[in-house]
């Protein structure tokens, strides 16, 4: 029995250790995920204000353009009330809420790609805990496993030899 406890609070350690262990790994994992999350938000934000805004303020230009050089080209006036006019402020209206809603959204994807990284964050940071939570646990379990083979080897508290 004394050689079961001995070998109990050793197993007991190891666990402790491996609990440690498997918690730090499983928090550097959790927080390249976080960085990686990060990062794709930089890059996706990076993309919409260097690209994707750009092409979207190029083609409104020249859709602007085509509509306005149309309206001349049929030998309309562009008086202020006049249907040319209206036809073309309708477009830079459109326009401007079109890009309204591409800068939302994209606003909104920033910020769900940074909710995220600060999620899978929180789940590392929750793996080290649990990890030094059971090796603590585990290490508790050794001490008391060795005090029961220091009692029973009579070591502690005059014990059985």
């Amino acid at each position: 029995n004394g050689e079961n406890i001995f070998m109990s609070f050793i197993g007991n350690f190891a666990a402790a250790q491996s609990a440690k262990a498997i918690g730090s790994y499983n928090k550097q994992v959790y927080d390249q995920q976080a960085a990686y999350e990060r990062a794709k938000a930089d890059i996706n934000k990076r993309t919409y204000d260097q690209v994707t805004k750009p092409l979207l303020l190029r083609k409104f230009n020249k859709d602007y353009s085509n509509q306005f050089v149309g309206a001349l080209a049929s030998g309309a006036e562009i008086r202020d009330g006049d249907s040319p006019y209206l036809a073309l402020l309708d477009i830079k209206y459109n326009q401007a809420t079109e890009l309204v809603i591409a800068d939302f959204n994209a606003e909104m994807d920033q910020t769900e790609l940074i909710n995220n990284s600060l999620l899978t964050e929180a789940k590392g940071i929750g793996a080290k805990f649990k990890g030094d939570a059971t090796a603590r646990a585990e290490n508790i379990k050794g001490v008391a496993s060795l005090l029961s083979f220091g009692q029973d080897q009579g070591y502690i508290g005059g014990g059985s030899k």
